[in-house]
């Protein structure tokens, strides 16, 4: 039993008139399935850089806790370490190597912020195609 294949159009509906009319129905048919394909694209986008800020924003802030966990139990032992000696110096130089720290991360994470200016690429892209094919047609 073979079955027969269905064609698979890419408008939702086809005008049947001719002329005029027809042929401007066609346009607002074609407007309206490349407007929709544009915004479903634009919505799936969205959606992914949304999801991608907020692991950004979980991971930042487990790694922020950790971090000062590390921190605070590196400074006790090193003050714990020169207490007698030089608990002053100690305490300086932990105080100093953070601030290094924290001066190169913030270095990284604006180089990083400035690299996450291709937000949306593809939607751009197809937008990009759309205005040069409308505009070769004129």
């Amino acid at each position: 039993m073979d079955r027969p294949a269905l064609a698979v159009s890419s408008t939702l509906s086809t005008p049947r008139s001719t002329g005029l009319p027809g042929a401007l129905a066609a346009i607002g048919v074609t407007l309206g399935d490349l407007a929709t394909t544009r915004a479903e694209l634009f919505a799936l986008e969205l959606r992914e850089e949304a999801r991608r800020g907020i692991d950004l924003v979980a991971l930042g802030v487990a790694v922020t806790a950790f971090l000062h966990l590390a921190l605070l139990m590196a400074t006790v032992f090193v003050v714990a370490a020169f207490w007698d000696t030089h608990r002053l110096l100690a305490c300086g130089a932990m105080a100093v190597l953070y601030g290094a720290c924290a001066v190169a991360l913030f270095f990284r994470l604006r180089a990083r912020a400035s690299g996450m200016q291709d937000a949306f690429a593809a939607t751009r892209e197809e937008f990009r195609e759309d205005l040069a094919g409308l505009r070769g047609r004129s």
